[in-house]
């Protein structure tokens, strides 16, 4: 929830200082696709590893919030970013990188 005098930005970059780069990373996307209804199957969607990144300081989805979203949908495995906000990729590039790159090399059965 936005504070008083807490922009959206803040909820959702919390730590990011690169703030020059910010309006050159994030940009606006459609809503309507999440408006959408869509189904999944087990067949299909079932049959790709899925993959967790839990934001431990994120502002946006609480972690509570990210836990019921784990147990709705398990995945293989749930990977924590501590010091992470919402958009790791601008508050700990590095550390998502190493994580995408480990994720990457897990064999698909």
């Amino acid at each position: 929830m936005l504070k008083n005098g807490q922009s959206v930005l803040d909820m959702f970059s919390m730590q990011v200082w690169l703030l020059i780069l910010q309006p050159m990373l994030l940009r606006p996307i459609p809503f309507a696709p999440l408006t959408e209804k869509f189904s999944l199957s087990a067949t299909n969607y079932g049959s790709i590893p899925r993959f967790f990144v839990k934001t431990l300081e994120d502002f946006a989805i609480s972690v509570s919030l990210q836990e019921a979203m784990i147990d709705s949908n398990t995945p293989q495995q749930v990977i924590q970013m501590e010091g992470s906000d919402h958009s790791p990729f601008l508050s700990k590039p590095q550390a998502l990188h190493k994580i995408l790159l480990e994720v990457s090399k897990v064999p698909v059965n």
